[in-house]
């Protein structure tokens, strides 16, 4: 760990170095460790550490960027020569207004010591829980466990100074049969590593592998689903990617383009973004050293509202929402909740006449961003429901279906959440099961 005064040390030196009309710097450092297994056996131990310094320039409208993996003071010159050349490279940006100036934001708990300081053995111990689990069925566990350290510095020449360092904790395995295709998934993500249950995690895996022996074909069509927290983030996440962002909004791309105020989905599901949800991976400000603001996005189903950047929050003259995202320009949820309900998933099931139950999907796209038309298979836990019971696990389907259709048609929400990553660790989500009247099934697998 770099530490604060170290951090902003470094940041500090790098202002000095530029003549340029406005500048800023971050720090990133990662420290992430890892125990990958398979054949309920550990593969890999591994380690990394990576520290970046970001330094955007500005000379009038025009904007200069470089990053380099390095605090030695002749890379951090280099790295400040090559942004001032390609800021003198570009041409002038219009919309651009000015960087983010000083926002006082909150402190809060954000790093805990037991996870910082995990050691492969302790990873271990977990796996071999998980190992046990699946071993009492005769099954084989896959996965991996990781945690990690991140620190963020940032500091401009307007006066920002910004300092944190965060902690996480991510489980997750497959459970697989030796006779068939048959498997079954489970997740926890937390802050802090006491959070996760490798033995719940491992029995809840296991109890999805031993209802998918024998998996049936199931014909395509429209089906009642019940969706767990899985499954939902994977629909989520493309409201986030697609639609959430200022930019897509004042580019015309959004699905919520035209129609903020208007009813988009069903009133019975509301998403915001909320950074200071500690039941989330909460972070009080952005890579620009903004603070974080709650933001509603959709509420009772109505377009309320996107996130904000400082470049697109000058643009609609408005106060940038504290969502700079290295990823993606124009701002980026990162912590979105949607609103739980009063049901569970044995209740969706209960309710399901005709139906299919999903665990997660699988390498799913969006082909079509303004109504947001998902298509991905599902994966490791597909059943078909009848009269209120699951009666057979099936073969895996094809979905293609828009997500604010399904979501229009959403007819129980559970009381419980639960937290979600994407695969590329971009945001993360708070969310319930759903059950939706709903979705349209395109194609079948062999498996």
């Amino acid at each position: 760990m770099i530490g604060q005064d170290r951090s902003l040390e470094v940041l500090e030196s790098v202002l000095k170095l530029t003549s340029a009309d406005q500048a800023e710097v971050r720090l990133q450092r990662e420290n992430l460790n890892m125990t990958r297994f398979a054949n309920s056996s550990i593969h890999q131990n591994l380690a990394k550490e990576n520290t970046t310094v970001s330094v955007r320039l500005v000379f009038g409208k025009k904007i200069g960027t470089a990053t380099v993996n390095s605090v030695n003071p002749d890379d951090l010159k280099v790295v400040v020569e090559t942004a001032e050349r390609f800021a003198r490279l570009q041409e002038d940006d219009p919309d651009f207004v000015t960087l983010s100036g000083p926002s006082a934001y909150i402190c809060i708990p954000t790093y805990y010591a037991e996870t910082g300081e995990c050691t492969p053995d302790f990873r271990a111990a977990a796996v071999d829980r998980i190992a046990r689990c699946a071993a009492k069925s005769s099954y084989k566990a896959f996965g991996a466990y990781s945690t990690e350290t991140s620190e963020l510095a940032v500091a401009n020449s307007l006066g920002v100074r910004a300092y944190n360092v965060s902690t996480s904790a991510y489980l997750r395995t497959v459970i697989m049969s030796s006779t068939d295709t048959a498997t079954g998934y489970a997740d926890q993500l937390g802050r802090n590593i006491a959070e996760i249950n490798p033995q719940a995690v491992g029995e809840e895996a296991v109890a999805r592998c031993s209802l998918s022996h024998g998996a049936r074909d199931l014909p395509t069509g429209e089906y009642e689903v019940v969706l767990t927290p899985y499954a939902v983030s994977d629909m989520v996440r493309f409201l986030g990617y697609l639609g959430f962002s200022a930019m897509s909004l004042q580019e015309g791309r959004s699905f919520m383009a035209g129609k903020l105020g208007q009813q988009i989905i069903g009133s019975n599901i509301s998403i915001w973004d909320d950074a200071m949800d500690p039941h989330t991976l909460n972070m009080p400000f952005d890579i620009e050293g903004a603070a974080k603001r709650r933001v509603r996005l959709i509420e009772n189903g109505i377009a309320t509202g996107a996130v904000y950047d400082s470049y697109t929050a000058h643009k609609g003259g408005i106060t940038t929402t504290g969502h700079s995202h290295p990823r993606m320009r124009g701002g980026m949820p990162t912590n979105m909740v949607m609103a739980p309900g009063d049901s569970s998933l044995e209740e969706m099931i209960q309710n399901t006449k005709r139906g299919i139950y999903i665990t997660r999907f699988h390498y799913t796209h969006c082909p079509e961003p303004v109504q947001v038309i998902m298509t991905g298979t599902t994966r490791d836990g597909t059943y078909y429901i009848e009269d209120g019971e699951i009666k057979y696990p099936v073969k895996n389907l094809r979905l293609t279906d828009s997500v604010l259709r399904v979501f229009s048609h959403v007819s129980l929400i559970s009381r419980e959440q639960k937290l979600q990553r994407d695969w590329w660790n971009t945001f993360t989500s708070l969310l319930p099961a759903l059950k939706a009247e709903k979705c349209n099934f395109t194609g079948v697998t062999t498996f």
